[in-house]
């Protein structure tokens, strides 16, 4: 279900089909080439070559004919509707044509042209008018700077993408969405070499109306569609995002997505490729955590995770057995599995003793190692693996059969033999690790077998799988609700840390007993009434970290501490810091043992405020051991949040230690990432560290906080 907070922050995605764009039933050929290698001439070779069977229109106002179709001199002159148009012109001549395309009543548009908001300023006017175009006529426009789609179980090839020539890969139930051409031309030959089974390849360029998160929607509710592969560089409408994976993941169909743009230098590229914000790459991450996709950190991890989904199987558990004729990549094997988290379970006793009295130098646990005599007798071979797929109670078995099926007196048993055990257990996913000749390859790949020639890729892909599995089977985390937001006024003009906690006080937030103190005596007389021992901490709208320029003293136990606390402070504050405006200082009860955690918010330049939890106090930085998730969140969010830290282990209590109040400490998450969407045209981000979380049932007090205004929303002077 779509996350109904979200929506009312981003506004409604509003999606409209891609039925005519992705499925069209006819097509006509803006600037059709009789030349099959031009750009304008391969869409229509491709058309004609690989099984469409709709009507095409070539339209070329210079030709009567175009590779042996009848061709037109304009749209207008088709004498039957048009379902889809494909425009292959120089950028000068798109705009004209698309606007002939929408009052000739064409359903959707695919522009192949460059030279729009890639390029300068004028170009992003004119993409800009061509998203108008399509706002306003409801057609749906691929592109610009797009190297098109193919939908392969239809025929329809609308690219002109001269790696169609290469040939195709298999037909299958996989989708592929990429915002780059070469990338999603340089995938299209990948597939084909890999044999991932491609139903759908789109690439959607400068994106003017159509976007990635448009594909991913359509694809997550296509019946011809399991599994969802994406290259993506940057969101443009982070509604269209969100809606688009909450459908995939409801439709239970797995996402495997690359995501650019994690480095300073890789966000500007993304920026000057296509004109889109890369944004936080650490939200994209907490958003594909939430959503249970899988981000592949290389082209390689991309592809093997979507070749693993493609069979179908998503084991729950990670009960992995491994069959070898090799002790050494057996260990590898094992290292890889208990690296990745995944089990390795023995045979049963009774299993282990009948294949110990067939082969008696054998290892029989788990791994199985059949050693090479196992290939003296194929049945013995046989008797081995199916004893593992039958007994072993494995949801993943991988086989490794070193370089020995190039053998040819083995080739053909070998086959019958993998072909009967993979129809006998079609519920274990099957891996082979070998090294064969093509044709067997081809074969067991077309059995069903999922083929690596690295065994530790093949369990970093199978506990990709398992993480996927369980991601399903948790299904959607219970999320925010519409409801009042705090009104909190003033906040973004808050710039001491009492007037922020006096704020944070107000949305429920609990702060210490604290007074403040404009001289020593003030402070002197601020300690006797909030109690002994107390801490005193500088109050300046010019400093943020108090420690840095010894702004802070703890433990202080009577009066002459902080007398003379108040005078060494003042001192070091006015010489490290000679420029701040000092307003005196805080006198706070200090506060009892417990955990020390941050809770903040920060506005992301896509997706607004963020929300971020995790080990706080000294070792933010140290550790960065932290969790987010966009505002606002649920308690059940705010928990998932916390589960996520390194950290967790001490909040449920730790050698001996009481566990801490981890409900208070969710309840503040959640109440901070409602600030934050209250504030948000104003404030830029918040901060509580530490956040003392005490022992369970004891709650949790925000230490020290503050705000940063929006530099949008502020003069140079800090004036609102």
């Amino acid at each position: 279900m779509t996350n109904l907070s979200e929506t009312r922050r981003f506004g409604t995605a509003t999606p409209r089909s891609l039925a005519a764009l992705l499925d069209p039933r006819s097509v006509a050929i803006l600037g059709a080439s009789s030349d099959a290698t031009k750009i304008g001439g391969r869409p229509l070779k491709f058309l004609r070559t690989h099984g469409f069977d709709g009507p095409i229109y070539p339209v070329n106002p210079r030709a009567t004919e175009v590779q042996g179709l009848p061709a037109y001199a304009a749209l207008a002159d088709i004498p039957a509707p048009v379902d889809h148009a494909i425009i292959a012109l120089p950028a000068h001549a798109v705009l004209p044509a698309v606007r002939s395309c929408a009052e000739r009543g064409v359903r959707a548009v695919t522009v192949f042209s460059s030279g729009f908001a890639e390029v300068d300023e004028a170009g992003r006017a004119a993409q800009a008018e061509l998203g108008a175009i399509a706002r306003d006529s409801g057609m749906r426009i691929l592109g610009p700077n797009c190297m098109g789609f193919m939908n392969l179980r239809t025929g329809f090839l609308g690219t002109f993408a001269f790696m169609v020539d290469l040939g195709l890969p298999p037909l299958g139930r996989v989708a592929l969405v990429s915002q780059s051409g070469a990338f999603g031309g340089q995938a299209l030959v990948m597939a084909r070499e890999q044999g991932l089974p491609l139903g759908a390849w789109v690439t959607t360029g400068n994106e003017c109306d159509v976007e990635l998160a448009d594909c991913i929607a359509h694809f997550a509710q296509d019946p011809g569609t399991d599994v969802i592969m994406g290259y993506m560089e940057g969101c443009k409408t982070p509604a269209r995002l969100i809606e688009a994976l909450a459908l995939a993941q409801d439709a239970g169909k797995p996402v495997i997505m690359v995501k650019a743009g994690r480095s300073d230098v890789g966000r500007a590229a993304v920026q000057s490729h296509t004109g889109a914000l890369a944004g936080d790459d650490r939200v994209f991450d907490a958003l594909f955590k939430e959503y249970g996709v899988h981000r592949a950190h290389s082209v390689e991890d991309f592809f093997d995770v979507a070749r693993a989904c493609a069979t179908g199987l998503l084991p729950r558990e990670g009960r992995v057995g491994v069959f070898t004729v090799s002790g050494g990549i057996g260990v590898l094997t094992a290292d890889a599995a208990e690296q990745h988290g995944l089990t390795l379970t023995p045979l049963p006793a009774p299993a282990q003793a009948r294949l110990q009295a067939l082969l008696p130098h054998a290892s029989v646990r788990n791994p199985v190692d059949g050693t090479a005599q196992i290939w003296a007798d194929m049945r013995v071979f046989e008797t081995f693996v199916r004893t593992l797929l039958a007994e072993g109670d494995h949801e993943c078995v991988l086989l490794f059969l070193t370089a020995m099926p190039h053998a040819p007196h083995l080739q053909q048993p070998l086959a019958e033999i993998l072909t009967r055990l993979r129809h006998e257990f079609p519920q274990v996913l099957m891996v082979l690790s070998m090294l064969a000749p093509p044709a067997l390859a081809q074969q067991m790949q077309a059995a069903g077998y999922l083929l690596f020639e690295d065994t530790t890729r093949a369990m970093r892909a199978v506990a990709a799988l398992r993480s996927l599995a369980q991601a399903r089977r948790r299904g959607p985390a219970q999320r925010a609700t519409p409801g009042p937001l705090p009104d909190v006024s003033g906040l973004a003009e808050a710039r001491t840390e009492h007037a922020v906690k006096q704020r944070l006080a107000t949305c429920g937030i609990t702060v210490p007993d604290e007074r403040m103190a404009t001289t020593e005596q003030e402070a002197i007389d601020a300690a006797r009434q909030v109690g002994y021992p107390v801490a005193l901490k500088v109050l300046s709208p010019d400093i943020v970290h108090k420690t840095e320029v010894g702004g802070v003293a703890l433990g202080l136990a009577d009066e002459h501490a902080v007398s003379a606390a108040w005078r060494q402070m003042m001192a070091r504050v006015r010489r490290e810091a000679p420029e701040a405006r000092i307003e005196g200082a805080l006198v706070t009860a200090m506060a009892g043992p417990g955990l020390d955690f941050i809770v903040g918010t920060q506005q992301d330049p896509i997706f607004g405020p963020v929300v971020m939890a995790g080990l706080g106090g000294v070792f933010v930085e140290l550790f960065n051991d932290v969790a987010l998730r966009l505002a606002p969140v649920s308690h059940e969010q705010a928990h998932a949040m916390l589960r996520e830290l390194r950290s967790h282990a001490l909040l449920q209590g730790h050698r001996g230690a009481p566990a801490a109040d981890v409900d208070a400490l969710a309840d503040t998450i959640v109440r901070l990432s409602q600030l934050a969407v209250s504030q948000a045209a104003t404030v830029e981000s918040i901060e509580i560290n530490p956040l003392r979380v005490f022992a369970a049932g004891q709650g949790a007090v925000a230490l020290d906080a503050v705000v940063l205004p929006r530099a949008d929303t502020t003069d140079q002077d800090g004036q609102a």
